[in-house]
């Protein structure tokens, strides 16, 4: 169909609720699933989510306790653009629904998704394939606006990352729900976590084991089991492990919550050295009403040399303000303490904006 035949039509189906009332008829009921324009003119769903930040640090965050998240200068407080997450999703056709994210930042734009997924498997079977996070853990696989806290746990970023914003690459997943009365997803797969300047990268095998159980009208419990092994070369490897634990209370008829969330990583390296490093966090959050929310978590990581051999404990505190579903300001004071006996303090005014139609993220 040409472009402007299509503008046409659609012009004529934006006229249609003026025609039936002249005409003293009920106007047509609205199609599902959308803009029944967007859909007309084959537009995805499109959305925008801003993060900007100020930030203060008592201490030397990038010498002390290096990370993917926000931080500025010692002593000195300053503004942070953190991203601008660009998102296209639509349903291809009856078989796949593509998703796709780029992120803009101060060092330029990077796509961090873009994948396939499939809609019509037998056997309770389902495929992602290209670019996506990692399944492992919790956090890892979910956008940072997804998050309760402004910033991601020492541990994730320390035992998981290797100096990166997220475990992830291109590849495939297969998931399987298991036909239990409850849910149990089992998920599998194959991606290339890092690429080299030369094109090459490190295999990554991933398995996850997901589910959760409901513990009454208002209460769900989710436990999930994570472990992946990445092909360093040369008969080297690095194996990961995870577990991880969330539970919340949401009464029906109203938006207060309380949510409590925990997960613990080890990692080994084969060939590479002997021992395991092993951290975690643990936090709870209580949405106290539609406006309001607040939360603490505690963080334990192997310390970074420059801090001295031993553990970083960080304890954090957050306060949120919804103004609406599509705007959050949240203030988070965080408290860290090196094994060398030094003590940092860093302070967070974090806001957070939408605009478009963002699907809604897994649970």
């Amino acid at each position: 169909m040409r472009r402007s035949a299509v503008v046409a039509y659609a012009a004529c189906l934006l006229a249609l609720p003026a025609v039936a009332r002249s005409q003293g008829e009920p106007p047509p009921a609205p199609t599902q699933g959308g803009n029944p324009l967007a859909r007309l003119l084959l537009q995805p769903d499109l959305s925008a989510i801003g993060r900007v930040a100020i930030v203060y640090d008592s201490h030397d965050v990038a010498a002390l306790s290096p990370r993917s998240g926000t931080f500025g200068p010692e002593g000195e407080p300053s503004a942070v653009l953190e991203e601008v997450e660009l998102s296209l999703q639509a349903v291809v056709d009856p078989y796949a629904r593509a998703d796709i994210f780029v992120a803009f930042g101060p060092h330029g734009a990077e796509l961090e998704e873009a994948y396939l997924t499939t809609l019509a498997l037998p056997a309770g079977l389902q495929l992602r394939a290209g670019k996506l996070f990692s399944p492992f853990g919790r956090l890892n696989s979910q956008h940072p606006h997804v998050w309760e806290f402004a910033d991601a746990p020492i541990a994730r970023d320390r035992l998981l990352l290797d100096g990166g914003e997220v475990l992830s690459g291109a590849g495939l997943d297969v998931a399987w729900l298991a036909p239990l009365p409850w849910f149990l997803e089992v998920r599998l797969a194959g991606q290339n976590t890092v690429v080299e300047e030369d094109g090459e990268g490190a295999i990554t095998g991933i398995l996850r084991i997901l589910q959760y159980a409901s513990l009454g009208e208002a209460t769900t419990l989710g436990v999930g089991l994570s472990a992946a092994r990445r092909d360093e070369g040369r008969a080297k490897f690095r194996d990961l492990g995870g577990v991880d634990v969330y539970l919340k209370h949401r009464p029906p008829g109203g938006r207060a919550y309380a949510s409590f969330q925990g997960e613990l990583y080890a990692r080994r390296f084969r060939g590479m050295g002997e021992g395991t490093d092993v951290g975690g966090y643990a936090q709870a959050f209580f949405r106290r009403s539609a406006h309001v929310g607040y939360g603490v978590r505690f963080d334990a990581a192997p310390a970074v040399a420059a801090a001295g051999e031993g553990t970083e404990h960080r304890f954090s505190a957050i306060g949120a303000w919804y103004l609406s579903e599509f705007q959050r300001v949240r203030l988070q004071v965080s408290y860290d303490r090196f094994p060398r006996g030094q003590d940092g303090l860093e302070a967070l005014l974090h806001l957070e904006f939408g605009i478009g139609a963002h699907g809604a993220h897994p649970f």
